[in-house]
């Protein structure tokens, strides 16, 4: 075998293209070179020593570029794993984590202390001894939510159609108003929730379904542990203030009609613009305050049979 063919045949075994044999016969020739008094030729020497130089050469070049590119494809896959997670943990957490209103106001009553709250929208809460309550220094632009932790309430809800107003009890259950007065029982050692409106129309509800809605003189009582809820009459009437300082016959009628869960209209729009001054009381029928407000800026109402429907005209 001359030099340049025992070149090719070292080249083929190293491309991994040799056959059986060719690569038994490299092999028997490695083996040689580990027995001692081996003589060979200087240029023999040289080819193979360059030969081999050149392989380890390409060798060492190969091999940081592998275990560059593993241990860069490795970071890649751990950084994206950490990422998920991150993103993951990042989005359970807000998931499971209640939503904190900026500026909240905590306030608890003692055990015989009681404690009368003006919100910003003007609204009042009475709180009964032993209550927690919880609301912002200012509402959202659109709705008004607070919380009742602990303890019994009477809420005075001041009017505001594009601001439904929320009382959100520890038990999961909601009472949604727009403008009406009512009293909330609610104690977490208690198995009962009760709700009972004075004025207006609240809707009762937990997270599941709408339990009822209620009108004037009607209460409700929410199980817990059955998850059930019943409807009734109230038997203690309770009244509330109607006060009105300049208020226009539009923000009266208003009024009125949550108040008593009526219908007021009026036959020429001109009339919204008047303005009332006066108290009244809830314990007056809607009549009498209709007729002492249409008195005062000489018209005149009529109302229907069933006392639901109004209406003001000259």
């Amino acid at each position: 075998m001359t030099e340049e063919q025992a070149k090719e045949l070292l080249q083929k075994y190293l491309n991994k293209q040799a056959s059986p044999q060719e690569q038994k016969k490299v092999e028997e020739w490695y083996a040689t070179l580990h027995q001692e008094n081996i003589e060979l030729a200087a240029d023999r020497k040289a080819a193979i020593g360059a030969q081999m130089l050149a392989h380890l050469q390409v060798v060492m070049c190969q091999k940081p570029k592998y275990v560059k590119v593993f241990k860069l494809q490795s970071f890649i896959r751990i950084a994206a794993t950490v990422l998920i997670i991150i993103t993951l943990g990042i989005s359970i957490w807000k998931l499971i984590t209640p939503v904190k209103l900026e500026n909240q106001v905590t306030v608890v009553t003692g055990s015989t202390e009681r404690k009368h709250i003006t919100l910003s929208d003007g609204s009042v809460v009475s709180l009964g001894p032993s209550a927690k309550l919880c609301y912002p220094k200012a509402f959202a632009s659109n709705n008004r939510q607070i919380a009742l932790k602990e303890g019994e309430a009477f809420f005075d809800i001041a009017h505001q159609e594009k601001r439904p107003f929320t009382v959100h009890t520890a038990s999961g259950v909601d009472i949604r108003v727009l403008g009406t007065s009512f009293k909330v029982k609610s104690y977490q050692a208690s198995k009962h929730i009760e709700v009972a409106v004075i004025t207006g129309k609240v809707a009762v509800s937990n997270k599941k379904v709408n339990l009822g809605t209620l009108i004037k003189d009607e209460f409700l009582i929410y199980d817990k542990t059955a998850g059930r809820a019943a409807i009734g009459k109230s038997k203690a009437v309770a009244y509330i203030e109607l006060a009105f300082d300049g208020a226009s016959l539009e923000q009266v009628i208003n009024k009125l009609q949550y108040v008593y869960s009526i219908k007021i209209s009026m036959s020429d729009s001109a009339l919204s613009k008047l303005k009332s001054t006066a108290v009244f009381s809830s314990r007056q029928s809607p009549e009498e305050i209709l007729d002492i407000i249409c008195s005062l800026h000489h018209l005149k109402f009529n109302g229907s049979k069933n006392h639901k429907t109004f209406i003001i005209y000259r």
